[in-house]
């Protein structure tokens, strides 16, 4: 395997694509640093494209365009799984895949600055601009609950199992309407995966 690859024309180095079980230095550092600087990057890209749509709307757009299943998308569209460098027996998974991306990002900001981010994410990203603008699962709950004349949701953590570097986190929401749970790699994708489990149940369309 090579140690860089080319994401948009910028050399990413080998540190952006070591996940923990391989080994240090590894992502985690420029995983941090990426979140920040794509969700800066996307921000302004949502606010110069829809220059007529209100807070709420900006808001629910970012936030399905830094979710996990776009970033993993992302990867999948760049082909960046061959170069990630994992430990033995170390799976693939897809919450993984998107740390890698931020991580790349994080090393694109590190290296050229967050108007190289901008440039990046302003072409990787263009597919999804434009996309329907749906609400997250625990947005549209809520908003169900409350519109039933009930008390919010609640979302407790019921399991955290894992290493540090690679926890998995069961959540559960409880309504009035009923409970369901949820598993994701962070807490937050493990409630709207309750949330959305919950919807399910109660045959609700998002």
């Amino acid at each position: 395997m090579q140690k860089d690859f080319t994401f948009w024309g910028y050399g990413v180095g080998a540190e952006a694509l070591t996940h923990p079980s391989w080994g240090k230095p590894h992502y985690q550092r420029l995983e941090f640093l990426g979140d920040k600087v794509l969700g800066a990057a996307v921000a302004e890209l949502l606010v110069e494209r829809f220059a007529d749509a209100d807070e709420g709307e900006l808001s629910r757009r970012h936030t399905a365009l830094v979710r996990e299943s776009t970033l993993v998308d992302v990867a999948a569209r760049y082909e960046v799984g061959p170069y990630v460098r994992l430990g033995p027996g170390e799976p693939l998974k897809p919450a993984i895949m998107a740390d890698v991306v931020e991580a790349i990002l994080g090393d694109i900001g590190s290296k050229h600055g967050p108007a190289a981010v901008r440039a990046v994410v302003a072409e990787a990203w263009a597919p999804y601009l434009d996309q329907k603008d749906e609400k997250d699962p625990k947005t549209r709950l809520q908003e169900i609950v409350q519109g039933q004349g009930h008390p919010l949701p609640t979302y407790n953590v019921v399991t955290e199992a894992g290493p540090d570097h690679d926890k998995t986190f069961t959540v559960e929401v409880r309504t009035a309407m009923g409970t369901a749970t949820g598993t994701a790699g962070t807490k937050q994708n493990a409630g709207a995966a309750a949330a959305a489990e919950l919807m399910n149940q109660l045959e609700i369309t998002r």
